[in-house]
């Protein structure tokens, strides 16, 4: 099964948003840290860093799920869940700094 171009360019498109955005608030975060002071915004940069990567992991295994190229299912498996803790661990990072740390 092979994908069709606007398929193609959404996930393109849809990840380079995401991963924009979430580079951004990564960048004010630092900012906000060296501004402010406080340790507890380094896990908030931590935690949005950790959230934008999980942007790389579906950058690779996305186009094996539309057709594009052939992946193993341990491999789709691994990086579904590399994906899943980074964007797990990016959360509790940021949970860990709003909550006072």
């Amino acid at each position: 099964m092979t994908s069709s171009p606007p398929t193609i360019w959404m996930l393109v498109l849809s990840n380079t948003f995401v991963f924009a955005i979430g580079g951004a608030l990564t960048y004010l975060s630092l900012q906000a840290r060296r501004r402010v002071g406080k340790s507890n915004l380094n896990y908030t940069t931590l935690g949005f860093g950790l959230v934008t990567l999980s942007t790389v992991a579906e950058v690779i295994y996305a186009p094996a799920i539309i057709g594009i190229y052939e992946i193993t299912e341990s491999t789709l498996l691994i990086l579904y869940t590399i994906e899943s803790l980074l964007i797990g661990l990016g959360l509790g990072s940021i949970y860990y700094s709003v909550r006072g740390s």
